[in-house]
Protein backbone atom coordinates (compact mmCIF):
# COMPACT_ATOMS: atom_id res chain seq x y z
CA UNK A 1 0.00 0.00 0.00
CA UNK A 2 2.59 2.47 0.61
CA UNK A 3 4.32 2.02 -2.58
CA UNK A 4 0.87 2.87 -3.95
CA UNK A 5 0.33 5.98 -2.12
CA UNK A 6 3.61 6.98 -3.13
CA UNK A 7 3.23 6.72 -6.56
CA UNK A 8 0.12 8.16 -6.33
CA UNK A 9 1.96 11.12 -4.84
CA UNK A 10 3.99 10.97 -8.03
CA UNK A 11 1.06 10.96 -10.33
CA UNK A 12 -0.01 14.33 -8.55
CA UNK A 13 3.39 16.15 -9.23
CA UNK A 14 3.29 14.72 -12.78
CA UNK A 15 -0.19 16.20 -13.56
CA UNK A 16 0.92 19.21 -11.67
CA UNK A 17 4.01 19.73 -13.83
CA UNK A 18 2.71 19.21 -17.15
CA UNK A 19 0.11 21.36 -16.50
CA UNK A 20 2.69 24.22 -15.40
CA UNK A 21 4.57 23.25 -18.45
CA UNK A 22 2.07 22.86 -20.93
CA UNK A 23 2.97 26.05 -22.94
CA UNK A 24 6.48 24.75 -23.26
CA UNK A 25 6.48 22.79 -25.97
CA UNK A 26 3.18 24.18 -27.76
CA UNK A 27 4.30 27.68 -27.52
CA UNK A 28 3.85 28.43 -31.64
CA UNK A 29 0.60 26.62 -31.60
CA UNK A 30 -0.79 28.23 -29.04
CA UNK A 31 0.30 31.88 -30.05
CA UNK A 32 -0.90 31.35 -33.75
CA UNK A 33 -4.09 30.21 -32.00
CA UNK A 34 -4.76 32.44 -29.81
CA UNK A 35 -3.37 35.46 -31.84
CA UNK A 36 -0.85 36.88 -29.98
CA UNK A 37 3.60 36.52 -30.03
CA UNK A 38 5.40 33.33 -28.68
CA UNK A 39 6.79 35.76 -25.53
CA UNK A 40 3.20 36.26 -24.70
CA UNK A 41 2.78 33.03 -23.95
CA UNK A 42 6.15 32.59 -22.65
CA UNK A 43 4.70 34.90 -20.01
CA UNK A 44 2.12 32.47 -18.88
CA UNK A 45 4.98 29.85 -17.55
CA UNK A 46 6.19 32.90 -15.45
CA UNK A 47 3.21 34.66 -14.55
CA UNK A 48 1.83 31.27 -13.37
CA UNK A 49 5.18 31.00 -11.61
CA UNK A 50 4.44 34.76 -9.84
CA UNK A 51 1.14 33.55 -8.54
CA UNK A 52 2.45 30.46 -7.33
CA UNK A 53 5.16 32.25 -4.97
CA UNK A 54 3.16 35.02 -4.07
CA UNK A 55 0.77 32.11 -2.51
CA UNK A 56 2.91 29.35 -1.01
CA UNK A 57 3.38 31.07 2.00
CA UNK A 58 -0.26 32.20 2.55
CA UNK A 59 -1.81 28.35 1.24
CA UNK A 60 0.59 26.90 3.03
CA UNK A 61 -1.04 28.91 6.37
CA UNK A 62 -4.39 28.84 5.42
CA UNK A 63 -4.26 24.52 5.29
CA UNK A 64 -1.65 24.17 8.60
CA UNK A 65 -4.65 23.01 10.66
CA UNK A 66 -5.99 20.90 7.38
CA UNK A 67 -4.11 17.01 7.43
CA UNK A 68 -1.74 16.81 4.69
CA UNK A 69 -3.64 14.39 2.62
CA UNK A 70 -6.63 16.61 2.35
CA UNK A 71 -4.38 19.48 1.54
CA UNK A 72 -2.73 17.34 -1.85
CA UNK A 73 -6.18 16.65 -2.30
CA UNK A 74 -8.19 20.16 -1.94
CA UNK A 75 -4.99 21.16 -4.65
CA UNK A 76 -5.50 18.31 -7.53
CA UNK A 77 -9.06 19.79 -7.29
CA UNK A 78 -8.37 23.20 -7.98
CA UNK A 79 -5.82 22.03 -10.56
CA UNK A 80 -9.23 20.06 -12.26
CA UNK A 81 -10.48 23.03 -12.79
CA UNK A 82 -8.29 25.15 -13.99
CA UNK A 83 -7.50 22.23 -16.97
CA UNK A 84 -11.11 22.33 -17.64
CA UNK A 85 -10.80 25.59 -18.12
CA UNK A 86 -7.79 25.97 -20.08
CA UNK A 87 -9.25 22.85 -22.26
CA UNK A 88 -12.29 25.35 -22.83
CA UNK A 89 -10.04 28.51 -23.72
CA UNK A 90 -10.67 30.20 -26.75
CA UNK A 91 -9.29 33.64 -25.69
CA UNK A 92 -5.77 34.68 -24.17
CA UNK A 93 -7.54 36.50 -21.07
CA UNK A 94 -9.26 32.92 -20.53
CA UNK A 95 -5.91 30.49 -20.68
CA UNK A 96 -4.71 33.39 -17.91
CA UNK A 97 -7.43 32.59 -16.09
CA UNK A 98 -6.45 28.50 -16.36
CA UNK A 99 -2.76 29.46 -15.15
CA UNK A 100 -3.88 31.36 -12.56
CA UNK A 101 -5.82 28.68 -10.86
CA UNK A 102 -3.82 25.80 -10.92
CA UNK A 103 -0.69 28.05 -9.74
CA UNK A 104 -3.18 29.45 -6.69
CA UNK A 105 -2.49 25.45 -4.66
CA UNK A 106 0.45 25.08 -6.35
CA UNK A 107 2.74 26.07 -3.77
CA UNK A 108 0.54 23.55 -1.25
CA UNK A 109 1.06 21.02 -3.09
CA UNK A 110 4.43 21.04 -3.36
CA UNK A 111 5.06 22.55 -0.22
CA UNK A 112 3.41 19.47 1.17
CA UNK A 113 3.87 16.50 -0.99
CA UNK A 114 7.04 15.72 0.05
CA UNK A 115 6.76 15.63 3.77
CA UNK A 116 3.70 14.15 3.06
CA UNK A 117 5.96 11.12 1.36
CA UNK A 118 8.55 11.09 3.66
CA UNK A 119 5.80 10.79 6.78
CA UNK A 120 4.83 6.82 5.04
CA UNK A 121 8.33 5.85 5.37
CA UNK A 122 10.80 5.40 7.96
CA UNK A 123 13.11 8.51 8.64
CA UNK A 124 16.26 6.88 7.39
CA UNK A 125 14.53 6.26 3.48
CA UNK A 126 13.18 9.99 3.53
CA UNK A 127 15.32 10.65 1.02
CA UNK A 128 14.39 7.67 -1.07
CA UNK A 129 10.60 8.64 -0.53
CA UNK A 130 11.16 12.71 -1.91
CA UNK A 131 13.28 10.76 -4.94
CA UNK A 132 10.23 8.80 -5.84
CA UNK A 133 7.09 11.61 -5.43
CA UNK A 134 10.00 13.87 -7.37
CA UNK A 135 9.83 11.23 -10.00
CA UNK A 136 7.04 11.93 -11.23
CA UNK A 137 8.17 15.99 -12.16
CA UNK A 138 10.46 13.52 -14.60
CA UNK A 139 7.98 11.52 -16.00
CA UNK A 140 5.89 14.90 -16.52
CA UNK A 141 9.34 15.32 -18.79
CA UNK A 142 9.39 11.92 -20.22
CA UNK A 143 5.35 11.20 -21.36
CA UNK A 144 3.54 14.53 -19.98
CA UNK A 145 5.08 17.34 -22.12
CA UNK A 146 6.30 15.49 -25.17
CA UNK A 147 2.95 13.17 -25.33
CA UNK A 148 0.95 16.97 -24.61
CA UNK A 149 3.15 18.14 -27.43
CA UNK A 150 2.69 15.62 -29.91
CA UNK A 151 -0.69 15.31 -29.08
CA UNK A 152 -0.92 19.45 -29.65
CA UNK A 153 0.89 19.41 -32.94
CA UNK A 154 -1.06 16.50 -33.98
CA UNK A 155 -4.88 17.19 -33.49
CA UNK A 156 -5.54 20.59 -31.07
CA UNK A 157 -3.41 21.83 -28.15
CA UNK A 158 -6.75 21.76 -26.55
CA UNK A 159 -7.03 18.04 -26.49
CA UNK A 160 -3.82 17.90 -24.86
CA UNK A 161 -5.28 20.22 -22.16
CA UNK A 162 -8.35 18.06 -21.93
CA UNK A 163 -6.64 14.73 -21.78
CA UNK A 164 -4.58 16.30 -18.70
CA UNK A 165 -7.99 17.50 -17.23
CA UNK A 166 -9.01 13.61 -17.16
CA UNK A 167 -5.89 12.39 -15.59
CA UNK A 168 -6.21 14.75 -12.76
CA UNK A 169 -9.23 13.30 -12.19
CA UNK A 170 -8.06 9.88 -11.96
CA UNK A 171 -5.45 11.02 -9.59
CA UNK A 172 -7.58 12.68 -7.08
CA UNK A 173 -10.07 9.92 -6.96
CA UNK A 174 -7.16 7.34 -6.29
CA UNK A 175 -5.78 9.72 -3.44
CA UNK A 176 -9.02 10.66 -1.74
CA UNK A 177 -9.44 6.01 -1.86
CA UNK A 178 -5.68 5.27 -0.61
CA UNK A 179 -4.21 8.84 1.42
CA UNK A 180 -4.28 8.17 4.99
CA UNK A 181 -6.21 10.95 6.34
CA UNK A 182 -5.73 11.66 10.63
CA UNK A 183 -8.79 11.20 12.33
CA UNK A 184 -9.19 14.53 13.97
CA UNK A 185 -7.86 17.80 13.19
CA UNK A 186 -4.29 18.50 13.95
CA UNK A 187 -2.98 21.32 15.79
CA UNK A 188 -0.86 23.61 14.07
CA UNK A 189 2.27 23.33 13.25
CA UNK A 190 4.95 24.78 14.08
CA UNK A 191 5.16 25.79 10.75
CA UNK A 192 1.69 27.70 11.04
CA UNK A 193 2.89 29.39 14.19
CA UNK A 194 5.69 30.38 13.43
CA UNK A 195 4.40 32.64 10.41
CA UNK A 196 2.13 34.32 12.60
CA UNK A 197 5.38 35.31 15.19
CA UNK A 198 6.91 36.14 11.67
CA UNK A 199 4.02 38.21 10.80
CA UNK A 200 4.67 39.99 14.17
CA UNK A 201 8.43 41.25 13.08
CA UNK A 202 10.30 38.51 14.25
CA UNK A 203 12.26 37.76 11.05
CA UNK A 204 13.03 34.84 9.27
CA UNK A 205 14.80 33.10 11.98
CA UNK A 206 11.80 32.77 13.99
CA UNK A 207 10.13 31.26 10.52
CA UNK A 208 12.81 29.05 9.50
CA UNK A 209 14.28 27.82 12.98
CA UNK A 210 17.88 27.62 14.16
CA UNK A 211 19.14 26.52 10.78
CA UNK A 212 17.43 29.64 8.86
CA UNK A 213 21.02 30.86 7.59
CA UNK A 214 22.25 27.84 5.62
CA UNK A 215 18.60 27.52 4.47
CA UNK A 216 18.69 30.80 2.90
CA UNK A 217 21.61 30.10 1.16
CA UNK A 218 20.09 27.08 -0.53
CA UNK A 219 17.29 29.30 -0.89
CA UNK A 220 19.87 31.22 -2.81
CA UNK A 221 21.15 28.58 -4.53
CA UNK A 222 17.80 27.05 -5.59
CA UNK A 223 17.18 30.47 -7.28
CA UNK A 224 19.71 30.69 -9.32
CA UNK A 225 19.65 27.38 -10.54
CA UNK A 226 16.05 27.23 -11.37
CA UNK A 227 16.25 30.80 -13.33
CA UNK A 228 19.12 29.21 -15.45
CA UNK A 229 17.26 26.06 -16.26
CA UNK A 230 13.71 28.11 -17.64
CA UNK A 231 15.67 31.16 -19.24
CA UNK A 232 16.45 28.08 -21.99
CA UNK A 233 14.12 25.57 -21.40
CA UNK A 234 10.88 27.79 -21.79
CA UNK A 235 12.05 28.44 -25.47
CA UNK A 236 13.51 25.16 -26.04
CA UNK A 237 10.92 24.36 -28.90
CA UNK A 238 12.40 27.74 -31.02
CA UNK A 239 16.29 27.00 -29.53
CA UNK A 240 16.59 23.47 -31.24
CA UNK A 241 14.98 25.00 -34.17
CA UNK A 242 17.57 27.40 -34.55
CA UNK A 243 20.09 24.69 -33.98
CA UNK A 244 18.94 22.17 -36.28
CA UNK A 245 16.19 22.56 -38.45
CA UNK A 246 13.57 20.26 -38.62
CA UNK A 247 14.61 18.67 -35.28
CA UNK A 248 11.53 16.47 -33.55
CA UNK A 249 10.83 18.58 -30.64
CA UNK A 250 8.38 16.08 -29.38
CA UNK A 251 11.54 13.40 -29.23
CA UNK A 252 13.79 15.73 -27.87
CA UNK A 253 11.71 16.55 -24.77
CA UNK A 254 11.15 12.82 -24.67
CA UNK A 255 14.88 12.22 -24.32
CA UNK A 256 15.26 15.45 -21.76
CA UNK A 257 12.17 13.22 -19.79
CA UNK A 258 14.50 9.89 -19.66
CA UNK A 259 17.49 11.25 -18.82
CA UNK A 260 15.43 12.41 -16.17
CA UNK A 261 14.21 9.28 -15.28
CA UNK A 262 17.15 7.70 -14.78
CA UNK A 263 18.80 10.45 -12.89
CA UNK A 264 16.09 10.49 -10.24
CA UNK A 265 16.92 6.65 -9.93
CA UNK A 266 20.11 6.60 -9.20
CA UNK A 267 19.67 10.12 -6.92
CA UNK A 268 16.97 8.01 -4.91
CA UNK A 269 20.13 5.50 -4.32
CA UNK A 270 22.77 7.99 -3.27
CA UNK A 271 21.28 10.78 -2.43
CA UNK A 272 20.77 9.84 1.79
CA UNK A 273 24.42 8.65 1.87
CA UNK A 274 25.97 11.07 0.02
CA UNK A 275 23.98 14.72 -0.36
CA UNK A 276 26.86 17.08 -0.46
CA UNK A 277 28.32 14.90 -3.81
CA UNK A 278 25.22 14.30 -5.21
CA UNK A 279 24.01 18.21 -5.19
CA UNK A 280 27.54 19.30 -6.57
CA UNK A 281 27.10 16.78 -9.52
CA UNK A 282 23.69 17.79 -10.52
CA UNK A 283 25.27 21.21 -10.73
CA UNK A 284 28.24 20.52 -12.61
CA UNK A 285 26.26 18.48 -15.26
CA UNK A 286 23.65 21.26 -15.45
CA UNK A 287 26.77 23.46 -16.23
CA UNK A 288 28.04 20.98 -19.10
CA UNK A 289 24.28 20.60 -20.61
CA UNK A 290 23.73 24.28 -20.66
CA UNK A 291 26.65 24.77 -22.53
CA UNK A 292 26.44 21.74 -24.72
CA UNK A 293 23.24 23.64 -25.62
CA UNK A 294 25.43 26.95 -26.58
CA UNK A 295 27.31 24.86 -28.62
CA UNK A 296 25.09 23.70 -30.76
CA UNK A 297 23.75 26.71 -31.38
CA UNK A 298 27.02 28.03 -32.21
CA UNK A 299 27.01 25.05 -34.42
CA UNK A 300 24.13 25.17 -36.43
CA UNK A 301 25.19 27.67 -38.75
CA UNK A 302 28.68 25.96 -39.62
CA UNK A 303 28.75 22.46 -38.52
CA UNK A 304 27.25 19.69 -40.14
CA UNK A 305 24.18 17.84 -39.40
CA UNK A 306 24.78 14.86 -37.96
CA UNK A 307 27.50 16.50 -35.71
CA UNK A 308 25.42 19.35 -34.10
CA UNK A 309 22.39 16.81 -34.14
CA UNK A 310 24.62 15.02 -31.63
CA UNK A 311 25.64 17.87 -30.14
CA UNK A 312 22.16 19.00 -29.05
CA UNK A 313 20.45 15.40 -28.20
CA UNK A 314 23.94 14.83 -25.51
CA UNK A 315 23.77 18.16 -24.18
CA UNK A 316 19.66 18.04 -23.85
CA UNK A 317 20.29 14.67 -22.05
CA UNK A 318 22.51 15.66 -19.73
CA UNK A 319 20.94 18.78 -19.16
CA UNK A 320 17.77 16.74 -18.35
CA UNK A 321 19.16 14.20 -15.87
CA UNK A 322 20.80 17.20 -14.16
CA UNK A 323 17.66 18.98 -13.11
CA UNK A 324 15.87 15.85 -12.78
CA UNK A 325 18.42 14.89 -9.54
CA UNK A 326 18.25 18.66 -8.35
CA UNK A 327 15.04 18.94 -7.29
CA UNK A 328 15.44 16.21 -4.81
CA UNK A 329 18.96 17.51 -3.62
CA UNK A 330 17.62 20.82 -2.43
CA UNK A 331 14.05 19.41 -1.33
CA UNK A 332 15.93 16.55 1.07
CA UNK A 333 18.39 19.09 1.72
CA UNK A 334 15.49 21.47 3.23
CA UNK A 335 14.11 18.36 4.76
CA UNK A 336 17.36 17.49 6.58
CA UNK A 337 18.16 21.52 8.06
CA UNK A 338 14.47 22.27 8.92
CA UNK A 339 13.29 19.43 11.57
CA UNK A 340 9.97 20.56 13.00
CA UNK A 341 9.74 23.09 10.88
CA UNK A 342 9.58 21.39 7.82
CA UNK A 343 6.37 22.54 6.12
CA UNK A 344 7.46 26.00 6.43
CA UNK A 345 10.91 25.93 5.38
CA UNK A 346 9.22 23.57 2.38
CA UNK A 347 6.83 26.36 1.62
CA UNK A 348 9.97 28.97 1.35
CA UNK A 349 11.33 26.54 -0.94
CA UNK A 350 8.75 26.34 -2.95
CA UNK A 351 8.25 30.34 -3.03
CA UNK A 352 12.15 30.39 -4.19
CA UNK A 353 11.56 27.87 -6.84
CA UNK A 354 8.98 29.62 -8.35
CA UNK A 355 10.93 33.31 -8.21
CA UNK A 356 13.53 31.08 -10.15
CA UNK A 357 10.55 30.21 -12.89
CA UNK A 358 9.46 33.50 -13.18
CA UNK A 359 12.88 35.22 -13.09
CA UNK A 360 14.05 32.46 -15.74
CA UNK A 361 10.82 32.84 -18.24
CA UNK A 362 10.79 36.47 -17.96
CA UNK A 363 14.22 37.19 -18.83
CA UNK A 364 13.78 34.57 -21.29
CA UNK A 365 10.85 36.19 -22.94
CA UNK A 366 12.89 39.79 -22.79
CA UNK A 367 15.85 37.74 -24.59
CA UNK A 368 13.88 35.73 -27.20
CA UNK A 369 12.43 38.66 -29.42
CA UNK A 370 16.10 39.93 -29.82
CA UNK A 371 18.63 36.55 -30.04
CA UNK A 372 17.31 32.85 -29.17
CA UNK A 373 20.71 32.33 -29.38
CA UNK A 374 21.57 34.54 -26.75
CA UNK A 375 19.30 31.90 -24.08
CA UNK A 376 21.39 29.09 -23.48
CA UNK A 377 24.77 31.38 -23.11
CA UNK A 378 22.86 33.23 -19.94
CA UNK A 379 21.89 29.88 -18.59
CA UNK A 380 25.31 28.61 -18.56
CA UNK A 381 26.82 31.65 -17.04
CA UNK A 382 24.32 31.50 -14.49
CA UNK A 383 25.05 27.44 -13.79
CA UNK A 384 28.89 28.52 -13.11
CA UNK A 385 28.16 31.11 -10.84
CA UNK A 386 26.09 28.30 -9.02
CA UNK A 387 28.44 25.47 -9.04
CA UNK A 388 31.00 28.07 -8.13
CA UNK A 389 28.51 28.95 -4.99
CA UNK A 390 27.33 25.18 -4.32
CA UNK A 391 31.53 24.31 -4.02
CA UNK A 392 32.14 27.31 -1.47
CA UNK A 393 28.70 26.29 0.44
CA UNK A 394 28.67 22.36 0.78
CA UNK A 395 28.36 22.41 4.31
CA UNK A 396 24.42 23.42 3.96
CA UNK A 397 23.92 19.39 2.49
CA UNK A 398 25.57 17.98 5.12
CA UNK A 399 23.25 18.62 7.68
CA UNK A 400 21.27 16.06 9.22
CA UNK A 401 17.88 16.74 11.21
CA UNK A 402 14.61 14.91 11.37
CA UNK A 403 11.21 15.96 9.36
CA UNK A 404 8.20 16.44 10.93
CA UNK A 405 5.27 13.65 11.82
CA UNK A 406 2.32 15.35 10.64
CA UNK A 407 0.45 13.07 8.34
Amino acid sequence: MTALRLGLLGVATFVYVTFELLPVGLIGDIAEDLDVSQGRVGLLVSGYAVVAGLCTIPGVRLVARWPRARAVQGALAVLLVAAVVATVATSYPAMVLSRVLAALTHGILWSLVAPAAASLVPRERAGMATAAVFGGATAASVVGSPLATFVGEATDWRVAAGGLAALVALTLVGLVLTLPVEPSTPQPSGGAHLLDTAGRGDGLHRLLGPAAGSLLVLYALAVVVVSAHFTSFTYVAPIARRALDGVDVPLLLAGFGVAGAVATLVVGRVLDARPVGSTVTAVAAMLVGTTGLAAALSLGGAGSSLLVGLVLVASVAVWGAAFAAIGPCYQAGVMRLAGEHVDTASAVYVTCFQVGIATGSGLGALLVGIDVGVLPVVSAVACAVALVLTLLRRDVYAARSTVGARA
